[in-house]
């Protein structure tokens, strides 16, 4: 009985081993940005940057070879990344951006708009929909609603996506910010908390990246310790120091956490129900 409890215990352990070892790595990706993201992905004068954080990273967690996170950055897509064109390129509507081969070759992928998507006009109502560039805040829940649900739809992907970059105040007004400062807040606090009653439950394979309020000033605008003058709403060298970092372990901690899920789950549905030898 004895001999036989063991070589139960054993083929367990064979088994499990085996499925930890198919298990998925959500460790390695890709950054698509265009301006404000390279500033962030660094150096930009700074003393680091994402690569830098990435290494410090893996040293502070002790992962090397396959465990190893990384991650590489593109300009990307062609033209401009303001949310309806985000929009159309997961429903491959974009002939000039496929995403699908970005989709296929890296684990993680991390979208972003740029600060032209603060400039935010009204509120708006549901007829915006029939005019999807409007930069309304309806239009914009809209289209990260479309864009989460088809991120939905690709489990084998980790995604992340960007809040809005605020906008220096002498390229925006109040209204305009707190209208960006109400999207952004809804996208992390509403949406990712899985109480949007249009998405129900947040996807498990995504995650909102608040950078708009890592810069922003109560105002809802890019602080001007974080900007590279007053003229300019590209974040400077302080505002690559604060976000890079927040970057990488927010970004890599969620995508691990994932993929230890995924690992929970198959080992659920492929561990046998009995034992018989």
């Amino acid at each position: 009985m004895k001999k036989y409890f063991i070589l139960q215990i054993l083929f367990l352990c064979c088994i499990v081993n085996m499925v930890s070892a198919q298990t998925e790595k959500f460790r390695s990706g890709i950054f698509l940005h265009h301006s404000t993201g390279g500033c962030i992905w660094g150096p930009n004068d700074s003393a680091t940057g994402v690569p830098e954080e990435m290494e410090n990273y893996n040293a502070a967690n002790g992962y090397t070879g396959e465990n190893a996170v990384s991650m590489t950055e593109l300009w990307w897509p062609d033209g401009d990344n303001e949310w309806v064109t985000w929009d159309n390129i997961f429903h491959n509507l974009d002939t000039a951006n496929d995403i699908r081969s970005i989709l296929q070759n890296n684990k993680i992928v991390v979208i972003k708009s740029c600060f032209p998507s603060s400039d935010i006009d009204t509120s708006g109502s549901p007829a915006d929909t029939l005019n999807p560039g409007n930069k309304t805040v309806f239009n914009y829940k809209w289209h990260w609603r479309n864009i989460i649900n088809i991120m939905a739809a690709h489990p084998e992907n980790f995604f992340a996506i960007w809040t809005n970059a605020p906008l220096i105040a002498n390229a925006t007004d109040t209204g305009s910010a707190e209208l960006s400062h109400q999207f952004c807040t809804w996208a992390k606090d509403t949406l990712a908390a899985g109480l949007d009653p249009a998405v129900s439950s947040f996807p498990p394979n995504v995650y909102v990246f608040d950078f708009f309020h890592k810069l922003a000033d109560s105002a809802g605008m890019l602080a001007a310790q974080y900007a590279s003058d007053e003229w300019d709403s590209h974040p400077n060298a302080t505002a690559t120091e604060l976000v890079a970092p927040q970057f990488v372990h927010e970004i890599f901690d969620a995508a691990i956490a994932y993929e230890n899920l995924v690992g929970v789950q198959e080992r659920t549905s492929q561990a046998p129900g009995s034992f018989r030898l």
